[in-house]
């Protein structure tokens, strides 16, 4: 029996993209942001597809994600993001990833390590502005000085992380830039590379800013086809790889007056041809959506009406005598190519694009394709 609801992966896309964030970057290296299940889009095809254009520097959250890819073969540069406990250092030096250092207690931590369990590769994290991870500036220099004499570790990269780079105009971006910029000078000798940009940054900042070969960049949501500006995504010339779809499940005519869903938060006003839809908010479809979010159908738009469910949406087609014929079983579009884009559905859902794409659950099934699909797909049997 197939599933009501399926988000379909177009790797295709995923290349183009990975093109334009080449052509962008000049001489700078490329670390693929794939934590959180690569967005959503599935961590192994997403590696392995990336891998195939020649992607050799890939960045997790978690360590358990780190070593789901050793276990299937990739060997790669791996970067953990996230703050490791100092338990699961030893295996970061045994697996060959490389720990993000963002507190003056995960220094000690590594290097402890290093001394017991073997090398360890760090990046040392500043914190100029996020006020979340990362050790404030002041702190810097003994830190590096800490691990610089401390035999195993290998000072990889010195980084930061943006606040502000999706609003290209905010002052706050430029201000994080120069405090960064003053510690790389003071200190970029101990490394073998700096990273600052995200996905918003590799487009927001000058093509000037990338011409350093000693430059990472930790590139996810870009790869992925979207950015939170979508002005900066449509400028970026990029495609989105995710299509969230579900089927027609019943077709209704309602009277008016007629209440549907829970807390009858939308009445019909007449007659309504209302078709009910096989995916709700344990699919990963926002609730927030409710009574204001709109679907792809046939080409058309149509809006969601009454409360999103655990497992259905309920769609309005209209007025019956001219409402599209519709039939269960017919693919819904949430967003994606015949439907919203994934931009317009996190503005309804007052949320980011990337939080849709990691919040399609895992009960979805993912069909990868390589090609564009049919204008239309075809009708599912029931």
């Amino acid at each position: 029996m197939l599933h009501s609801a399926f988000v379909e992966i177009h790797l295709g896309h995923l290349r183009h993209n990975l093109q334009r964030v080449r052509q962008r970057l000049g001489p700078a290296t490329l670390v693929a942001v794939v934590k959180a299940d690569a967005y959503g889009h599935g961590l192994l095809p997403v590696v392995r597809t990336l891998r195939d254009e020649g992607v050799r520097h890939f960045a997790v959250a978690r360590l358990r994600e780190a070593l789901m890819l050793r276990r299937n073969g990739i060997e790669d540069t791996l970067l953990l993001l996230g703050a490791p406990l100092p338990e699961e250092l030893p295996v970061c030096a045994h697996h060959r990833i490389e720990v993000t250092v963002s507190s003056s207690m995960l220094a000690e931590a590594v290097c402890a390590t290093a001394r017991r369990h073997g090398p360890l590769r760090v990046h040392v994290k500043v914190d100029t502005g996020m006020g979340r991870l990362g050790l404030w500036p002041e702190e810097v220099p003994a830190i590096i000085r800490r691990l610089e004499q401390t035999a195993g570790i290998t000072l990889a990269g010195l980084c930061t992380h943006l606040a502000t780079a999706e609003q290209p105009d905010d002052p706050f971006m430029q201000e994080q830039l120069e405090r960064f910029e003053q510690l790389w000078q003071q200190f970029g000798d101990a490394f073998e590379a700096q990273h600052v940009a995200n996905s918003s940054a590799l487009f927001a900042l000058p093509a000037s800013y990338w011409t350093d070969s000693r430059q990472l960049a930790r590139i996810g949501a870009a790869l992925y086809g979207y950015l939170p500006c979508p002005e900066l995504s449509q400028q970026a010339g990029l495609r989105p790889a995710m299509r969230f779809v579900a089927q027609v499940v019943q077709v209704r005519t309602v009277p008016p007056g007629t209440s549907l869903s829970y807390g009858r938060t939308w009445i019909a006003p007449d007659w309504r041809r209302v078709a009910v839809v096989g995916a709700g908010y344990g699919d990963g479809i926002p609730r927030r959506l409710s009574n204001r979010g709109q679907v792809g159908l046939r080409g058309q738009r149509f809006p969601i009406v009454g409360a999103i469910c655990m497992d259905l949406t309920m769609v309005d087609l209209g007025d019956p005598a001219s409402a599209p014929d519709v039939q269960e079983g017919e693919p819904v579009i949430f967003f994606g190519e015949g439907g919203p884009l994934i931009e317009e559905m996190a503005t309804w859902a007052e949320t980011v694009p990337y939080e849709l794409s990691c919040s399609a659950a895992q009960r979805v099934p993912r069909h990868y394709r390589q090609h564009p699909h049919p204008a239309q797909l075809p009708v599912a049997n029931r």
